[in-house]
């Protein structure tokens, strides 16, 4: 019979990457028990891969910016197909997303008066665009982990859920298994966050790794 691990959480984040772990941050740093669990090596964690950089209309190389033509833009690259609560919910906090970084210790690229850099990337108007060399999810997903680990956040990162607990029409956990011997995992929880990474592996041709963005947040969701 397989080995199974039984384990209690107030809150489960599945996934361990730039979202997940962000979102295990904000719990730990409430007060909140969280364990927050993934299918890859937690530096290896798709974020990772990330080159340009991570956009917020900062103003610091150019002042005119704003979230308001942050989110215009966004729309507009988006040939008008993107939610709009959704663009300005992202474009208002991008700003609080760097100063969290910030707080939390990452190296961003700077100007000689310590000015955060920023530079244009995609369909800006303006340079909104903050960054760590080349390797900006990389830095993104060390200083992650650092806080994490300065929170004592718990992170399974070899477990790979495949089934969302549900009964009563409430989700009151997940299960999966240990992707190197198959240990088999039960998690109660009384809240799960899906942050699993997107699902870009639909398409034919995609800068994606084979064995991710594969859409496991959606077809736990659907499923449940």
């Amino acid at each position: 019979m397989r080995n199974e691990q039984q384990i209690s959480t107030s809150v489960l984040v599945i996934g361990t990457g730039g979202s997940g772990l962000r979102a295990a941050i904000e719990l730990a740093e409430s007060g909140t028990d969280v364990l927050a669990v993934g299918k890859r090596p937690r530096h290896d964690a798709h974020t990772s891969l990330a080159a340009g950089g991570i956009n917020a209309a900062l103003g610091t190389m150019d002042a005119e910016d704003s979230w308001q033509q942050h989110a215009a833009d966004t729309i507009k690259e988006s040939y008008f197909l993107a939610d709009p609560r959704t663009v300005q919910v992202v474009a208002q906090g991008a700003a609080r997303g760097i100063e969290d970084l910030e707080r939390y210790g990452m190296n961003f690229a700077r100007e000689a008066d310590g000015r955060i850099s920023q530079r244009f990337f995609g369909a800006h108007k303006f340079r909104r665009t903050a960054f760590a060399g080349d390797y900006t999810g990389l830095e993104i997903q060390r200083t992650l982990i650092r806080r994490a680990q300065q929170l004592q956040v718990p992170i399974l990162d070899s477990v790979y859920i495949t089934k969302l607990l549900v009964a009563e029409g409430r989700v009151f956990g997940a299960y999966g298994f240990d992707v190197n011997d198959g240990t088999g995992y039960l998690i109660h929880a009384d809240a799960v966050i899906l942050a699993a990474g997107g699902h870009t592996r639909i398409w034919r041709r995609t800068s994606s790794r084979r064995d991710e963005n594969t859409g496991d947040a959606f077809r736990l969701a659907v499923e449940a």
